[in-house]
């Protein structure tokens, strides 16, 4: 037990500390009030901001689709403003109307951007209709082609390939727990075709809960980067959907261009380090495989193509998310632009109007 003097020394020094630390906490108080202020008020000042689920709604065969008439603000890294046309995709112009119409997943949907940034909207030259939503597939974006072809005479189709998840998507029966249609190879062929029997509103049972930070995925992508079992069914399967692709567009008279998007991690030697601790066999991890073989691919089809990340740089991605900054946009319209004038017309389309 403690003597009672003890106890009063150790009072008295507690005292003392108390004493001696009061001017500078005299000092910082007001420090720390204004960022409390600060940060309430910001607070404050935010826009309400909807979650994921709030965007879309279920579509059947497909899976999901962007709401309609949607004016809204949602949160990336930073809380983005957003609005939705009467069928539910972003940019200004409709379909029927656009010299370009851009398939993809988030970064078709402008993922984390403002409307007034985002890639469909930036050039008032051309009329650019993006079609897309976060978490689509391949199989997702061509049904969607499917769908609009009818109004696709004429235009120029660019299908985005994000090579940070869609490969690998395009094999599997649901994102997280949504379902979403995919493509099997038939037993004992080297045939393809996409399953749609299983889409509908119920969330699919078997939902893996293992990739809380995307590390699934850069295993995934670190496998497309070699020779492994995953790549040599996932570019397969990618040819058996650009093949019916090009097929739809030769149809109905529309040319199509496809453009793979790399994920930020292949943008740089340590992204690349790290993807290759990934790989199964590091050995033969090559970072330039992907968009070889979907080179390859559209050669052999006869479809132009072009790798985004010879066009790309780091400061063109968000810092805390995988998605395009507005630097990024700006250059990928800018790259539109172009394959619009290397695959249509010479002439600018403000003549057309």
């Amino acid at each position: 037990m403690k003597s009672p003097l003890r106890n009063l020394l150790a009072m008295t020094a507690a005292g003392i500390g108390i004493i001696l630390a009061l001017p500078i906490i005299v000092v910082a108080l007001p420090f720390w009030i204004v960022a409390l202020l600060t940060s309430s008020i910001a607070r404050a000042l935010e826009p309400r901001f909807v979650t994921w689920k709030e965007i879309i709604e279920y579509y059947p065969a497909i899976g999901w689709k962007p709401r309609p008439n949607l004016d809204t603000h949602h949160l990336s890294d930073d809380v983005f403003r957003m609005t939705t046309d009467g069928e539910g995709w972003r940019g200004k112009s409709t379909v029927s109307e656009s010299h370009i119409v851009v398939l993809g997943d988030s970064f078709a949907f402008g993922y984390g951007v403002d409307d007034k940034d985002f890639f469909a909207n930036v050039n008032p030259t051309f009329r650019i209709k993006a079609i897309g939503a976060s978490g689509y597939n391949m199989v997702q974006e061509f049904l969607w082609l499917e769908r609009l072809s009818p109004l696709l005479q004429g235009k120029l189709v660019v299908w985005l390939i994000y090579f940070g998840n869609d490969l690998y998507e395009n094999l599997v029966p649901d994102m997280y727990g949504y379902r979403m249609p995919f493509v099997r190879q038939l037993d004992g062929t080297r045939e393809w075709e996409i399953v749609t029997s299983h889409v509908g509103p119920a969330k699919w049972p078997f939902v893996d809960t293992l990739d809380t930070v995307g590390v699934k995925y850069y295993q995934k992508l670190a496998e497309l980067c070699g020779p492994t079992f995953l790549s040599a069914r996932a570019y397969p399967a990618c040819a058996y959907l650009i093949q019916k692709g090009r097929d739809i567009c030769k149809q109905v008279g529309a040319k199509l261009v496809v453009v793979s998007i790399p994920d930020i991690t292949q943008l740089s030697q340590s992204g690349r380090k790290r993807l290759a601790s990934l790989a199964p066999d590091p050995e033969t991890f090559d970072p330039e495989l992907p968009d070889r073989k979907v080179r390859e691919t559209c050669t052999n089809l006869g479809v132009p193509f072009v790798a985004l990340k010879d066009h790309l740089e780091l400061s063109d991605y968000k810092e805390s998310d995988c998605h395009w900054n507005q630097k990024g946009h700006r250059r990928v319209a800018e790259l539109l632009t172009v394959l619009y004038r290397q695959h249509m017309f010479q002439e600018s389309p403000t003549s057309e109007r």
